[in-house]
């Protein structure tokens, strides 16, 4: 679905990012984990198209450069971590996500898609409240919706459980492995919490000093690895599979 190879980015001659390759398969949820300022957000940028790095970003085998922004945001969505607020209703952010397709106005396809996602994710009751009226949770949902509406093959999400409560946040993470799983949807996401990647993430890239430090499923989640990345001691104890990350204290 996408890939990246020997992608570099600097910021006024610092470099952030330098020499990262992988790959995201289809129907993958990928979690991107590392400290504050190691360069997550600024790749999840630059696969979307939004900074110009050097290197190369392949979407199904064709050069990000070479494809228009409209053709892109039908391939891609990207969800940056906070989102819109404002006095548009629900239904009409959502309606947003279908630009990419509009000719002179919507069609009753792009209504139907809408009401579609959001049946998805249960926004029904709230098609007519307007953004500045709604909850952390609710706008997470309602942003993820407009990507969805956008029908991309890959959706990018920057910290989708930032602010959110633990209800909102294992309600977000279901929900992001759904999509991934039941459309074929390729996933890449920036993640702070180390316990919600290993419960969900397919694979997992760790990151520091702007390179890839470790790649692969959660067996890289372990203390040498953490100590290595974040500079903390911690303990991690294995239980069904999955990782449980503690204090080493």
């Amino acid at each position: 679905m996408i890939t990246v190879k020997n992608l570099s980015f600097s910021y006024n001659s610092e470099p952030v990012l330098n020499d990262l390759n992988f790959e995201a398969r289809e129907g993958e949820v990928i979690f991107i984990l590392g400290p504050n300022g190691s360069g997550k957000t600024t790749l999840l940028k630059c696969i979307a198209g939004i900074l110009k790095p050097r290197g190369a970003i392949l979407v199904e085998n064709q050069s990000l450069n070479d494809i228009s922004k409209r053709e892109l945001a039908k391939k891609l969505a990207y969800v940056p971590q906070r989102g819109d607020t404002g006095f548009l209703t629900v239904f009409d952010v959502i309606l947003l996500g279908r630009k990419p397709y509009m000719g002179f106005g919507p069609t009753n396809e792009d209504y139907r898609i809408v009401k579609d996602v959001m049946s998805l994710l249960s926004l029904e009751k709230l098609a007519f409240r307007r953004l500045n009226e709604l909850s952390g949770g609710e706008l997470q949902k309602v942003m993820i919706a407009r990507a969805l509406a956008q029908r991309p093959r890959i959706l990018l999400l920057d910290e989708p459980t930032n602010n959110l409560d633990v209800k909102n946040q294992i309600e977000i993470m279901r929900l992001i492995r759904k999509i991934a799983k039941e459309s074929n949807i390729s996933v890449i996401s920036t993640m702070h919490d180390l316990n919600l990647a290993s419960l969900y993430a397919d694979r997992i890239l760790m990151i520091k000093n702007g390179k890839i430090f470790a790649s692969g499923g959660i067996e890289v989640l372990n203390k040498e690895n953490i100590k290595a990345v974040y500079g903390v001691d911690v303990e991690v104890v294995r239980m069904n599979g999955k990782a449980v990350i503690l204090p080493g204290d």
